[in-house]
């Protein structure tokens, strides 16, 4: 039984029904006293020979018969409703559907091969797309390890989730996801990391499905990204910085004689018995760098000597005489290769770690004693770091005790539980990380009257591929020296133990 397939005919075919055909085209129905299931094919114009609909008890099913050498095929194309007709969406409109798979029978392809291949995209477990997505990354342009470990965190949170199918993940999964870690375990940063991995992974999942469809026999659709709904939980850049602001997560160290002057004095102090730390902390502060760029850096001279690739290192340059150092960072957050010059007392702090330390090629070797210890070069001091703020808070709370004493008499001052209770009610005054101290070398570089924003900018390493004028405009090295030279004066300017340089002689303040 032939007739021209209309979406509105479709519609009307069930078991308990035959069509009427007139002139190619259905006029009515009629009802049958048993309802069984028959073929019906497809007329109309333009329609690729042998295409039907198997009308069942259960579904209706769209068919394609190609005869190719003396042998004719039957494949399915897919069920009614998801295909029709006249739909203009090459994903769903069965006729055009039907002209590409007759298109690759006749070429020979094996049909029935490339549905076990779709079989196998729709069975994918979200495991399977996370597992590929990650190692895709890996092989990919500059992995970044802090990335890869950011992966590897949230494929380890959605274990609940890593067996489901991706024909079955919609709405419901994706906020299983978001309560589970968000609300359940409290964590909503690490529940909006591990959505936007899950999208980013999806969205390379689809893009190979996209690539693939050349050899695929349409049998199902394309999937959409469900993680695209987890925008809706995503806090806003506004509301970020109100968050940061109230619980204070970015603490700069203030340029007054108080803060970043004790601050100073206190790192210093801790000098002779450990060195690394020191050093590191202080470069990393001089340089306004990330501590993981601070790290990797290797003398330059040493590179050379050991025949190694300098394209491959971020290299701390010291030259003869008495001119300043240079940095070259690579492999930076932004992605590109940053130069920025020392000042004369990061490059008279690095000669005399160079003398104390030669024939090493990171300016801050991994100083584990272990083993295993992966790493080649120093990490972030956490101990240190947490050493240095327990002191410094001590001797605040000292100071503040004194002062509030005295202000309310020798009976207070000679009170163990006075002192007892005000140190529990004391609140700590020196919050800071490492990363806080890239905050402090902007604050101090964008308070100095005079510095242009353009070599803030540069120093800083942000981006500016959005900016023409920018990338058009970079100051040049003197520019960046000059400027560099007066942004370092000013940070050490309230330091009162760290030696003072005149010239290449050294003094004690």
């Amino acid at each position: 039984m032939r007739f021209i397939f209309t979406r509105d005919n479709l519609k009307k075919l069930t078991p308990s029904v035959r069509p009427v055909v007139a002139n190619g085209k259905m006029v009515g129905l009629t009802d049958v006293d048993e309802p069984k299931a028959y073929i019906v094919s497809d007329s109309g114009p333009n329609t690729p020979p042998g295409l039907c609909l198997y009308v069942g008890t259960k579904r209706k099913t769209f068919y394609l018969q190609v005869r190719v050498g003396g042998k004719v095929t039957k494949v399915a194309l897919g069920d009614y409703p998801r295909l029709n007709v006249n739909t203009d969406d090459p994903l769903t409109d069965v006729r055009q559907i039907a002209g590409d798979v007759r298109f690759s029978m006749k070429r020979g392809e094996d049909i029935q091969e490339l549905r076990a291949e779709e079989r196998g995209i729709v069975a994918t477990t979200l495991g399977h797309v996370m597992a590929n997505y990650l190692e895709q990354y890996k092989k990919g342009k500059d992995p970044r390890p802090n990335s890869v470990k950011a992966i590897e965190a949230a494929i380890r949170r959605l274990n609940p989730w890593l067996g489901k199918s991706l024909r079955t993940i919609g709405v419901k999964s994706v906020q299983e996801i978001w309560q589970r870690i968000a609300e359940e375990q409290g964590h909503r940063t690490a529940a909006e990391q591990t959505l936007m991995w899950c999208r980013a992974a999806f969205n390379v999942h689809i893009e190979d499905q996209q690539a693939n469809r050349n050899r695929a026999s349409f049998d199902g659709e394309l999937l959409v990204n469900p993680f695209n709904i987890a925008r809706r939980h995503m806090r806003t850049r506004a509301e970020l910085e109100a968050e940061y602001e109230d619980r204070k997560v970015r603490n700069p160290l203030e340029n007054t004689p108080e803060k970043l002057g004790v601050w100073l004095d206190a790192l210093w102090a801790k000098r002779q018995r450990n060195r690394d730390a020191v050093d590191y902390m202080l470069l990393t502060l001089l340089l306004g760098a990330r501590k993981s760029e601070t790290a990797k850096l290797v003398w330059r001279d040493q590179l050379l000597a050991e025949g190694l690739d300098e394209t491959e290192f971020s290299v701390l340059s010291l030259p003869e005489g008495v001119e300043c150092g240079q940095v070259t960072f690579r492999g930076t957050k932004s992605g590109t290769t940053h130069s920025v010059p020392l000042g004369r007392f990061a490059t008279w702090l690095m000669r005399l770690r160079q003398q104390e330390q030669p024939n090493q090629l990171y300016v801050f070797p991994a100083s584990s004693k272990n083993p295993k210890t992966e790493s080649a070069h120093y990490n972030s001091p956490r101990e240190f770091v947490a050493s240095l703020r327990s002191a410094l808070e001590k001797k605040s709370m000292q100071v503040a005790w004194s002062d509030y004493a005295a202000s309310r008499g020798a009976e207070i001052a000679a009170s163990v539980e006075a002192q007892e209770e005000f140190e529990r009610r004391y609140r700590p005054q020196w919050v800071f990380t490492m990363h806080d101290l890239r905050r402090t070398f902007c604050t101090v570089a964008v308070n100095i009257e005079g510095m242009p924003y353009a070599v803030v900018q540069q120093l800083m390493n942000h981006g500016q591929m959005g900016n023409v004028t920018a990338r058009y405009g970079k100051p040049n090295q003197d520019t960046l020296r000059r400027y560099m030279q007066k942004l370092e004066d000013e940070i050490l300017r309230h330091a009162t133990v760290l030696p003072r340089l005149d010239g290449e002689a050294v003094s004690e303040h």
